[in-house]
């Protein structure tokens, strides 16, 4: 359950990178596709709706870590004053936020029907 609620997190965690990164704004529609499959992918290899949907908050926490991680590298290597580290922490959350209520819908939904295909083929 753990190391799919890593590669999950992996997944939202390059999302949310690269929305903070892309100088354009919003989510590409391919993503959209890939987030669902994602889902639907990991929730298939778990046994249970339960055990998916606690993954999948898991997952969640996971890559807002990664995420934060990856923003204050700069900061951590010197290359950014410390003085900056509130600015960038804050100003990501919003966009990692947007990421995350845009995609809930999708991994919710890819969650069930991942345990109702998984279910049906056992």
């Amino acid at each position: 359950m753990l190391l799919v609620a890593l590669g999950w997190a992996v997944f939202h965690g390059q999302l949310q990178f690269n929305i903070l990164v892309n100088e354009s704004s919003g989510i590409p529609p391919i993503w959209f596709l890939l987030v669902f499959l994602m889902a639907l992918l990991a929730s298939s290899l778990l046994k249970e709706l339960e055990q998916a949907l606690k993954t999948w908050l898991t997952s969640i926490g996971f890559s807002v870590i990664i995420v934060l991680l990856l923003i204050t590298l700069p900061i951590a290597f010197g290359v950014l004053a410390l003085e900056f580290a509130p600015l960038v922490i804050v100003g990501s959350m919003q966009p990692m936020a947007t990421s995350l209520i845009l995609t809930a819908p999708l991994n919710l939904l890819g969650c069930f029907l991942g345990q109702v295909f998984r279910h049906q083929l056992i």
